[in-house]
Formats: C-alpha cells, structure tokens, sequence
C-alpha cells in the first residue's frame, strides 16, 4: 500500500467538502504535526467549518491509521507556541514540514516512493528543492485516478461537489493541469 503524505488544508478540505475523506483510507496515511495542529485540531474551534468539523470526526474515527510525523518545523513552531501562544503560522509551513519529513523519510528508505497530495503550485515551483523519490499529485490528479479505479463515479462530478463549498479550491493546479484525456503514453 502506498504511502499518501498530506502537506497542507487544502485537499485534507476539498476532500471534506466533497465527502471524499474515505478515499484516504486506501493508502498508508500520513500527516505531518503542522498539519494536524493547524488543520485536523481547526474543527474543535467554535466557528470551524463544516469541512473542519468532519475533518476532525475523520481524524477521530481513523486515528489508529493515520500517522501523525514530527518534523523539524513542527517542533520549531510548538516551542514558538509554547512562548507565545497566539503566534501566528507563516505561510507554506505546512510545505516546508513536509520537505523536512521527505528528507528525513528519503534518508531512512531510500528506495521508498511517498506520494505527496497537493492543492497549490507551490509544489511544482518547487519540485525541483524536493527529493527526487517523492512523486507529486494533485487533488485534481487524485480524483482522476479514484475515479480510474472506480473508487468514486466521475472525477468531474466529484469536483463539482467540492466547488459548491469550496469555489476556489485548487485554481492554480487546474490552471495547470486542465481536466482532460490523458495524452497518449
């Protein structure tokens, strides 16, 4: 089973959205500590989303398989949060936890082969910064090859759902990558 490493909000709340969390389940979990403190724990707030909310019910009822990593850049923002408890999170911390966790997962498996499911283009400016075992794949891409397996109907339909609660979801990675036939291989 292959390893499906979530760097940031953005599929872990389009697949919310969707009521697409379950797909998750066919793969080896894993999500880094910055991730689980400023996206899983966004559903205990008073005013979280619906999508937070049933992220966090995910989180509960599945705890047992999903791993939760402790990266460099986790442990440098709880020991920043332990002094300043309303310190704010820069942006693409989550991007850059997931870089340390490639590093160090490369490190101890070299032969191991992460996929990394992403929702912004920060990825692709910098793929290149990222460990060359790691393979890239967007929710859009993600949805394409549930619906190859027949995991969910339509990759279309299943983006239409998550556009009614999250219309802006990915813009970049489909101004990218346009849904569309593969080209040949």
């Amino acid at each position: 089973m292959s390893r499906l490493l979530i760097p940031d909000a953005g599929p872990l709340f389009s697949l919310a959205a969707g009521d697409l969390l379950h797909l998750l389940l066919k793969f080896r979990l894993g999500l880094t500590d910055v991730v689980c403190a400023d996206t899983v724990h966004r559903g205990l707030a008073a005013n979280a989303s619906i999508e937070a909310r049933n992220l966090l019910a995910f989180y509960n009822t599945h705890a047992e398989h999903i791993e939760t990593f402790t990266t460099q850049v986790g442990a440098s923002l709880a020991r920043l949060r332990a002094q300043e408890p309303n310190y704010q999170t820069p942006p693409n911390l989550g991007e850059l936890s997931i870089q340390s966790l490639l590093i160090d997962l490369q490190l101890q498996a070299p032969a191991a082969r992460p996929l990394v499911l992403f929702e912004d283009a920060w990825f692709l400016r910098n793929a290149v910064a990222l460990p060359k075992t790691c393979v890239l794949l967007s929710t859009q891409a993600f949805l394409e090859y549930a619906a190859e397996k027949a995991w969910i109907a339509s990759a279309a339909q299943a983006r239409q759902q998550i556009a009614l609660a999250r219309p802006t979801a990915w813009t970049e990675s489909v101004q990218i990558a346009p849904a569309g036939p593969r080209p040949p291989r």
